[in-house]
Parts: structure tokens; sequence; C-alpha cells
């Protein structure tokens, strides 16, 4: 039978978090990794693992809804959320540490960090350049399918008076 090595020390890391208070000063908030139950749950909702199990779990009391930040923060954060909450800080710091312990979570240190880096705010899911304030004319710098020229098109001939409805013609 194979004997495996003791698991690595790493696997209990904690995920320290320096954040500056309104009071003034800087306090370590250290994050513990999650128990199995907790990370399945958040795992299942960010990355697409689900299960027979899960599924049963929806209706649970203890899983976050989906429309509370706080519920999704305060999971992911365990009690540092509350002693984030009871040393002052504000909601953005209550936020970037709870978008980036479950980052952490999830996906890992690197991920967590590059979150952190950013303030506590993800990526914007659309990497579009484009300025929405300007117009269709404005905005179209490549030619219409049709158009290899690049020219616009030529307008419609007016359309011809066609048969009338009155006797007299107009």
């Amino acid at each position: 039978m194979p004997r495996f090595p003791e698991l690595d020390a790493s696997l209990g890391e904690t995920l320290d978090l320096p954040v500056p208070l309104p009071v003034g000063g800087v306090m370590t908030y250290s994050v513990l990794p999650l128990d199995a139950d907790t990370w399945t749950r958040l795992a299942s909702r960010f990355t697409g693992i689900k299960d027979k199990a899960l599924a049963a779990q929806d209706d649970d009391e203890e899983v976050a809804d989906d429309k509370s930040e706080a519920a999704l923060y305060r999971q992911s954060l365990g009690s540092v959320y509350d002693d984030l909450v009871s040393d002052g800080a504000t909601w953005k710091q209550i936020r970037a540490c709870g978008l980036t312990a479950l980052t952490w979570h999830i996906h890992g240190t690197e991920a967590a960090m590059e979150i952190w880096a950013r303030g506590g705010i993800p990526k914007p899911r659309s990497t579009s350049t484009s300025d929405e304030t300007e117009t269709p004319a404005e905005g179209r710098s490549t030619p219409r399918p049709g158009s290899a020229s690049g020219t616009t098109r030529s307008r419609k001939a007016p359309a011809s008076p066609g048969k009338t409805s009155s006797p007299a013609g107009r």
C-alpha cells in the first residue's frame, strides 16, 4: 500500500490583509481557509461546480443570498468580517477584503493578489475601448459591409407619386 507524505503545511496558510483604518493605523486581518461545506457552496456559485447534494442544499438558510453582497463577504471573510466592522472599516475596505478573500478561496493566491492590487476591484468583463457617448456616425471607422471602397452608399431616389386615392390627385 502506498504511503503518502504529510500534507503540505501551506494548505493551512492564512490570507493576511493589511487595512489602513479610518481611526488611524494599519491592522492586518488574517482570513482562515474555509471549511469544506462553505468552500463547496462558494465554488459551486463561482466556478460552475454543482452536484446533487448541493442542489438539495440550495434552499438551506446558510447559503448566501446572491443578492446580498454582505452575506457573500461574511462567508468569504469569516470572523474577519465582524472584526472589520467593529474596527470601523469603510464599506469599500470591507468589499475589497471580501472580494480578495473570495478570489483567494476559489482561485488562489495569485488571482487574489491581482484583486488586492486593484483595490478589490475585479477586471471589467468587457475589454471594449469604444466611447459609449459617441454617435454611431462618429464611432464608425471601418466601412460597412458592401462598401469595399469606404465611400458612402448612394441614397435612394425619392419615391414615385404612384396612384392617388382622391380624384384631385392629392
